[in-house]
């Protein structure tokens, strides 16, 4: 956040992610905006029948009656929503379970404070007052506040409580000062951050030290979190994966609530007060460096309050740039060859890493007729890729017209870097990409469909420099179908019930819940329509398994990669439209590939069972683009 005890300066984190969490409506057509109003009912269940269509035309009638089941169970049982707030009786029971933790560690909030409204600061003590884990320590400190009531209010809860403790400043030092003064108060082993305008809900300590009593190890905790308004309404949640070290070079979404042990902030030196607009982000990210015991808790343990910012346009460049500077001093501190750019997206960021030795890709591309497909497949490949060293192999599966064979001729004598294989058996996705990847001569495959087309110069590049990445295994890129809506922005593993595709059908003009369509970020896996890998990892893991003839083929060899110990990312910076399925056709079968499913459902039930860490266990599994609202 920035620097909010600085005069005239509020934080302005959030409103760009505030706006962007509206729903954006999916029909602009003029006719239907002046017949079904938006907003409606007849609107909604017009836009409900659309969705239907698409998703029995995409997915078939199997897929539409699992998700309009699990979408009606959500309406008539409201229990079926993100979960309450524990209850008193539930309250006074993790009381008596603290008092029973066979670890008690003493965790020390820090809050800096300065000209906070009388209501506001006593919302925030008294929510640490009410805290069901009761070793803790407050340890606040005012920031040379003209306000007479602060002295007031500050005096008098330290009197009332020995764990509070006060520090006043004689003038206005900074936020960044004014935390590391209040650290400076911390006995505690572990540090938690809260906001003088915030409040933690009263079972917030009790999650972290339940948690630390499972894994002793965890340096860094992080939580979900509620936006409320000025009057404590909830306006809406912010339900974070478990932690993706891509996403937060992308996006800082670990905000609050934030607990890290006290020896790594020692060791770090606290806050830097030259990066007094990002300070929580720069700390985070030297944390990191330290330590990767980093633990997340799906659950709303913080009520950061909204309310009127002011700063305006210069301030938002302050943060963007105090950022990037932040980003860029983890990438060099880290040994990361690259520049980190702001974009056009306020507190996103891109960090362009810089490409190794040229490697030559091999672009793998199955097809069985449909010229018209391949060849505009290829002419994009051609015209716009502004990264050279790749060959095309194209692998032939059983095609029968003349025009097929006369293209696969002018291809090879065109091109010295193209290859024609034929596969002579009956279509099985798995075995053909394997059989292909034998002839591939490339340091780094990348399995394409024959039905996309490229839309940027860059970006087998920009897949590239996370492929070429010793920790990362497989990559994916941004697919829109025709219409520009979403078709891949990654994978989930348990969507349907087996893996979907998440925010399908989505607006790309929108950044997505939490910034998901514009960031990088790490999946448990992400679709071979467009997929990086390399050479080594794919030949390590055993190719595709063959078992999967037409469906799962790419989500397993993710999941197989990820147990090897790489991580699978998805990058916004590759972006290719997708005719799905075209050579094919489109099925409306009640299952398409009955025995693929199976097989996923059976060799991944317990990752299904136990949840995707890239996907909050909060948020539905069949529509991803709704507001996640909660009833607090």
């Amino acid at each position: 956040m920035v620097d909010d005890h600085a005069p005239g300066a509020r934080c302005e984190m959030a409103e760009k992610d505030s706006r962007a969490c509206k729903r954006v409506p999916r029909c602009h057509n003029d006719l239907i905006d002046l017949l079904l109003t938006s907003g409606t009912d007849r609107r909604g269940a017009y836009e409900l029948v659309v969705r239907g269509g698409q998703i029995i035309a995409q997915d078939g009638l199997r897929s539409f009656a699992e998700r309009s089941q699990r979408y009606l169970r959500r309406k008539l049982f409201p229990s079926t929503n993100p979960p309450a707030p524990p209850s008193q009786r539930e309250l006074e029971d993790m009381r008596l379970q603290s008092a029973g933790f066979e670890y008690r560690p003493k965790i020390s909030i820090i809050t800096p404070v300065y000209n906070t409204p009388e209501d506001w600061l006593r919302g925030a003590i008294d929510s640490v007052l009410q805290q069901a884990y009761d070793n803790w320590e407050l340890c606040i400190v005012d920031d040379g506040s003209g306000q007479p009531h602060i002295r007031e209010i500050l005096d008098h809860y330290q009197r009332e409580d020995g764990r509070i403790k006060v520090k006043y400043l004689n003038e206005n030092k900074g936020i960044s000062n004014a935390s590391n003064e209040a650290l400076a108060l911390a006995s505690g082993e572990f540090v938690g951050f809260l906001d003088h305008d915030d409040q933690l809900p009263a079972h917030a300590l009790y999650e972290v030290v339940r948690l630390l009593n499972w894994n002793a190890n965890a340096d860094f905790i992080y939580s979900d979190e509620i936006m409320i308004s000025e009057r404590e309404k909830p306006i809406y949640a912010l339900f974070r994966p478990d932690f993706s070290l891509d996403y937060l070079l992308s996006h800082c979404y670990i905000i609050h609530f934030a607990v890290i042990r006290k020896s790594i902030l020692k060791e770090i030196g606290g806050f830097r007060t030259d990066f007094a607009v990002s300070q929580d982000y720069d700390l985070f990210l030297r944390v990191v460096s330290q330590t990767r015991n980093i633990s997340h808790i799906p659950k709303i343990l913080y009520k950061w309050r909204q309310h009127q910012a002011s700063g305006g346009h210069q301030l938002k460049e302050r943060v963007m740039e105090s950022s990037r500077r932040a980003l860029q001093d983890f990438a060099d501190r880290e040994g990361i060859g690259g520049e980190v750019y702001c974009t056009k997206h306020f507190n996103f960021f891109r960090l362009k890493r810089d490409i190794l030795d040229q490697p030559k890709i091999s672009i793998i591309i199955p097809t069985r007729d449909r010229i018209d497909l391949l060849s505009r497949c290829i002419e994009s490949i051609q015209a716009k890729s502004s990264y050279g060293n790749y060959e095309v192999i194209v692998v032939d599966n059983l095609s029968q017209e003349e025009e097929s064979a006369a293209y696969f001729d002018s291809l090879q004598r065109s091109h010295n870097d193209y290859k024609i294989l034929k596969f002579n058996e009956t279509f099985n996705y798995s075995r053909l990409n394997n059989y292909a990847a034998k002839f591939a001569l490339g340091d780094h495959l990348l399995f394409l469909n024959n039905d996309v087309e490229v839309l940027n110069p860059d970006w087998l590049e920009a897949m590239l420099e996370q492929s070429q990445r010793d920790e990362i295994g497989c990559v994916g890129a941004k697919l829109l179908y025709p219409d520009k809506k979403i078709q891949h922005v990654g994978v989930i593993v348990g969507g349907g019930g087996r893996a979907e595709h998440i925010y399908k059908w989505s607006d790309s003009n929108y950044i997505g819940y939490m910034g998901h369509f514009v960031s990088i970020r790490n999946y448990s896996a992400v679709t071979a329509a467009c997929l990086m890998i390399r050479r080594s990892i794919f030949d390590e893991v055993g190719g595709f398994d063959e078992g999967y003839e037409v469906g799962f083929g790419d989500v397993d060899l993710c999941l197989r990669v990820r147990e090897l110990g790489y991580e699978n990312l998805f990058t916004p910076y590759a972006e290719l439209i997708h005719h799905e399925s075209a050579t094919r056709g489109k099925s409306i079968s009640i299952d398409p590939h009955p025995s693929d499913t199976k097989r996923f459902m059976e060799k991944w039930k317990k990752y299904i069972d136990e949840g995707d860490p890239y996907y909050n266990p909060n948020l539905p599994l069949d529509c991803f683009d709704i507001l996640p609202y909660v009833s607090w």
